[in-house]
């Protein structure tokens, strides 16, 4: 059962990392916040991300049967779009040869809301009940 979760993991953690750094790759020519926010760091980000989703989905499932994966949509969803608040209310320092930082927030909000809609859009086919 615990395999189902790890493999949507990891099938999530690379389609949201390969998203995240075409995005990232095409807005880098217009504004370059690759010292900021390397590719290295989105991968790392977004792999570790889906599999602490993954280990959550489980446990919730385990201990809230029939309620657990849609409490845990509603808070991952929730908490997606709170965690937009982060980059503008907390903008990480910028180097001085980086142009224009106030385009930051518009660059990394997109990022937030990879991981869960490939989440959301996968899960249903990989965690499927078999009855």
């Amino acid at each position: 059962m615990l395999v189902r979760y790890i493999i949507l993991g990891f099938v999530v953690a690379v389609l949201s990392s390969a998203t995240g750094i075409a995005y990232s790759y095409k807005y880098y020519q217009l504004f370059d916040f690759s010292a900021v926010l390397p590719f290295t760091k989105i991968a790392w980000l977004f792999t570790s991300g889906s599999l602490l989703i993954a280990g959550l989905l489980f446990v919730f499932n385990k201990f809230l049967k029939s309620i657990g994966g849609l409490i845990f949509n509603v808070i991952l969803a929730f908490g997606t779009i709170g965690s937009v608040i982060i980059p503008t209310m907390y903008p990480p320092t910028f180097p001085a040869e980086i142009e224009m930082p106030e385009f930051y927030p518009a660059f990394v909000i997109p990022l937030h809301f990879m991981v869960p809609i490939i989440w959301l859009s996968l899960s249903s086919y990989f965690l499927k009940n078999k009855a």
